[in-house]
């Protein structure tokens, strides 16, 4: 069979929210899909929940591998995916029930459709263009790859390939490299289609913030947007630069308050080059030499980007 959406949950020692994930899809009002299970290795009893419901339910497939991190699961899923969609969900999350029906209301004439795990706060349509920039500083676009609907030509083997190093940013890489593949505007599903789960024990919780990290991920992300239009993009590049600086400068300000890193050096050196203003916070970072003074502005920053983001200001 074909069905029209392939979604691909990878799993690792996930058993205590690994139930309520499988219903939410199970139970789906759109039920043209298969479920395929990609089971990472896991240590705990993962791996027999997947195979209870594959032997419940014909729509789901189990798939055992030894473990091999997150982007190497979503590909194993792709590859082993007969939907003409594929839709990303992860073992601690769950669906609404009418998740992909919305979404895939809005799969013609595009590539790619994009949910929320919130509704968002504007209605607006936007442009390839601006899906693109969006992308880059995840303002008025989720970087993750779930709440999505994604055409699974798209998702070449090159889309997944990343350093391991930059644990915690491959999603925002990979959305960034299809927005820069694509050629018509996504589709944008403006309801909520996912209850995403606040892991702190995530990667994304637990990596710790410095300028070796930052500086990898430029460079991903540099070689992930074409070279001949890169300088178009630079505006959004250097905020997302000078915003992964807050958190280095709340945890260790000792780095950044001297600006004598090479990546900071080729920091300075770039908004100056792409004459790019700063805004107010933004020139504190840079100018501020004093560590306690720098901490106390990234530490307000941050709960000022809290806040904004609970209130849903990010646009």
């Amino acid at each position: 069979m074909n069905p029209q959406i392939s979604i691909i949950v990878p799993v690792y020692n996930g058993e205590r929210y690994l139930h309520e994930c499988i219903d939410s899809i199970l139970n789906q009002s759109f039920t043209d899909f298969e479920l395929i299970l990609v089971d990472d290795g896991s240590k705990d009893g993962s791996a027999h929940i997947c195979d209870d419901y594959a032997k419940k339910d014909q729509r789901v497939r189990v798939i055992h591998k030894q473990n091999e991190g997150i982007n190497a699961t979503r590909r194993r899923g792709v590859r082993e995916a007969n939907g003409t969609w594929i839709n990303f969900c992860d073992n601690d999350d769950s669906l609404p029930q009418d998740a992909l029906e919305n979404l895939y209301r809005l799969t013609e004439n595009t590539d790619i459709v994009i949910g929320f795990p919130d509704t968002p706060n504007y209605q607006r349509e936007l442009s390839l263009d601006d899906c693109r920039r969006n992308m880059i500083t995840a303002k008025l676009l989720p970087p993750s790859p779930w709440a999505k609907l994604y055409r699974r030509s798209l998702l070449t083997d090159d889309i997944f390939d990343f350093p391991r190093e930059i644990d915690g940013e491959e999603d925002m890489i990979m959305n960034i490299r299809l927005m820069f593949k694509i050629t018509r505007a996504p589709h944008i599903c403006f309801k909520k289609v996912y209850n995403f789960r606040r892991n702190t024990a995530s990667v994304s919780h637990t990596k710790k913030a410095s300028l070796e990290h930052e500086e990898i991920f430029d460079k991903i992300r540099a070689i992930s947007i074409p070279s001949d239009v890169i300088s178009c993009y630079m505006s959004e590049i250097l905020w997302s630069r000078l915003n992964g600086l807050v958190g280095i400068a709340f945890n260790n300000p000792e780095f950044i308050v001297e600006w004598k890193h090479p990546y900071l050096v080729q920091l300075k050196s770039d908004i100056k080059r792409y004459q790019y203003k700063l805004n107010l916070q933004q020139w504190l970072m840079v100018h501020i030499r004093t560590k306690k003074i720098l901490k106390l502005c990234a530490f307000m920053i941050m709960v000022k980007n809290f806040i904004r983001y609970r209130l849903g200001l990010n646009n």
